[in-house]
Parts: C-alpha cells; sequence; structure tokens
C-alpha cells in the first residue's frame, strides 16, 4: 500500500503538505491540493484511521452506554441522538449495558484510552463518584439532574411535576390502590425515585403497590393476568403506552371490570386507544444530549414531561 512519503515524492511536494491535504487543512493552494489529491486517487491510498485520530487529536466517535431497546423511552432517545449527529463530523457508537457495571467500566476505559471522544449514560449501574473519576479523559453526559459540585455534564427530563399532578388528580377522583409499574423497580433508578417520591407527597407517605421489569405488550398482559386473580386494582400507572394496551386487553379478554389506565412515552398506541399518557419527551433529550456531548464547558439542561389526557 502506497505511504505519505510516496504520495509527496510523486507530488513533488513536502509530506507536511500531503498530512494537511489529507486532514484538509485550509492553509493548501488549490493547485497544490488538486495535484496531491490526483496521486492519491491514482494510488488508491487510504489514511490510517487510527494515526490520523491520533493526529487530530479526536476520534470523532461519542460512546452511548444504553441498557437496553425493550422500552420506548431508549427508542425515543437513539431517535433524537441519530437526528442529530447526523449533520455532524461525529459518529455515535452504541454500547449496550444491560445494567452491567463490568461493561460500564470497560466503556469508561475506552474513554479513558481516547478510543472515543465522549460518553452519554442513558442510564447506569456504576454510581455517579465511579463515573465523575474518568471526567479528566472526555465530557461524560448523564440524564438526571447532579449535585452543582460534579464535574459531569447531564441533560435529563424533570419527571416529578407531572407525577405530582397526576397523582393529585387520582387523589381528588377518589381512587383507591394504584399500580406503580417500572422498567427498573429500585432506588437506582432516577424514574423510580420520582415516581415513588411524587406518590408519597399526594398520598401521606403511604407505599404504593409496584412492579418492575415491565417492559412491553406482553409484560404488561401477563401481570394484568396476575391483577386479574388478586386485587381489586382502580387505577394502573403503566411503563409505557404499549405495557397499557397489553393490560386493557387482558381485562377485556377475561371479561373483568377496566381499571383506570395512564400510558407513558406518547406512543401512537394512546393516540389509537385514547390512553392518557405522560409525555417524557425523549426524542428531544436525545438531540440535547448529542449536543451537550460535544460541549468542552459542564452543562446541565432540564426538560419537563407534560401528562397528556385523552
Amino acid at each position: 500500500m502506497a505511504s505519505i512519503r510516496e504520495i509527496a515524492k510523486r507530488a513533488g511536494v513536502a509530506v507536511a503538505t500531503v498530512s494537511r491535504v489529507i486532514n484538509h487543512h485550509p492553509h493548501v493552494a488549490d493547485e497544490t491540493r488538486s495535484k496531491v489529491q490526483a496521486v492519491i486517487d491514482k494510488l488508491g491510498y487510504v489514511p490510517n484511521q487510527i494515526a490520523r485520530d491520533l493526529s487530530l487529536g479526536k476520534t470523532y466517535k461519542i460512546g452511548v452506554v444504553i441498557p437496553h431497546t425493550r422500552h420506548p423511552y431508549f427508542n425515543h432517545l437513539i431517535e433524537g441522538l441519530l437526528d442529530a449527529a447526523k449533520d455532524s463530523d461525529y459518529q455515535l457508537v452504541f454500547m449496550p449495558s444491560n445494567y452491567s457495571e463490568e461493561l460500564e467500566k470497560s466503556y469508561l476505559g475506552q474513554l479513558r484510552r481516547r478510543a472515543i471522544d465522549g460518553l452519554i449514560f442513558t442510564s447506569h449501574a456504576l454510581s455517579l463518584e465511579q463515573i465523575a473519576h474518568y471526567h479528566d479523559y472526555g465530557q461524560i453526559v448523564m440524564t438526571e439532574p447532579l449535585n452543582k459540585e460534579s464535574p459531569l455534564s447531564s441533560a435529563y427530563i424533570e419527571r416529578l411535576s407531572a407525577y405530582t399532578s397526576l397523582f393529585q388528580s387520582f387523589k381528588s377522583q377518589g381512587y383507591g390502590e394504584v399500580v406503580l409499574l417500572f422498567s427498573r423497580n429500585s432506588p437506582i433508578s432516577a424514574t423510580y425515585q420520582e415516581g415513588i417520591a411524587a406518590y408519597q407527597a399526594v398520598y401521606d407517605k403511604q407505599v404504593p403497590r409496584t412492579f418492575g421489569k415491565i417492559d412491553n405488550y406482553q409484560d404488561g398482559y401477563r401481570l394484568a393476568q396476575e391483577l386479574i386473580k388478586t386485587s381489586q386494582t382502580q387505577l394502573i400507572l403503566a411503563t409505557s403506552d404499549d405495557v397499557a394496551a397489553g393490560i386493557q386487553q387482558a381485562y377485556l379478554d377475561q371479561k373483568a371490570p377496566l381499571p383506570s389506565l395512564i400510558g407513558q412515552e406518547n406512543m401512537l398506541t394512546s393516540q389509537l386507544l385514547k390512553i392518557p399518557t405522560i409525555d417524557h419527551k425523549g426524542y428531544q433529550l436525545g438531540k440535547i444530549l448529542f449536543e451537550t456531548a460535544l460541549s468542552q464547558e459542564r452543562q446541565e439542561t432540564k426538560l419537563s414531561s407534560e401528562i397528556i389526557w385523552r
């Protein structure tokens, strides 16, 4: 394969000039650029990407740690990230984690080794303190509020206000048992924290009935079959609109009294079935996350969830 030195020799220019042409440096005469490019094309020269990254000091790659794509929230995030990246010079590197701390550490290691320029955590298993140890190696963006002392950046959805308003509406209508569904039924989840905090603020610290790992239509259908047998549930806050659809269908199939349903993520499903939902603005958040990852400064951006009554 041809080398930069051979190209320089054939074009009659310095090796540094060839390097500037390859890296699209502006300070090269048009005639010289054309001459060098002609030799590059004739020899079929392809730059070594690793060497080029080292010379530029950038990889033009942003890592995106994503636990799974079973929930529409993450799909909306991905759509926003992709749309934001397509008009840039950057590539997105999707890094599946399934909430594995070891995998998350390996992705942080890639940031430390300069294999990527920045890292976006759409969710995480590692503690914020563990992640913050790597902030010197590149921009790290989280999707939750951070304290002012944290060196990490964030762009996140503020769900607490929407959840509080929703539960206040439930209480005023006299609903008894409210079942809350989560993708991750754990205090480490920011969504869980906000959901439980809002519920207990409205229902005088009462502990709600919750279920986790409810991500899709089938999960909702299976859970509803159990709820029909074991409780007189009056209202269910589903993890997504598809989950709400699965719950609704199970009750209809069993000819059981249908509880009130609230979905999440503002999907086509809730529009078609006229199910109220909460829009968590995942697509908009994805676009902001990408722009934040390109910044050299610490940033924090907040979006707010919106209840959509149908």
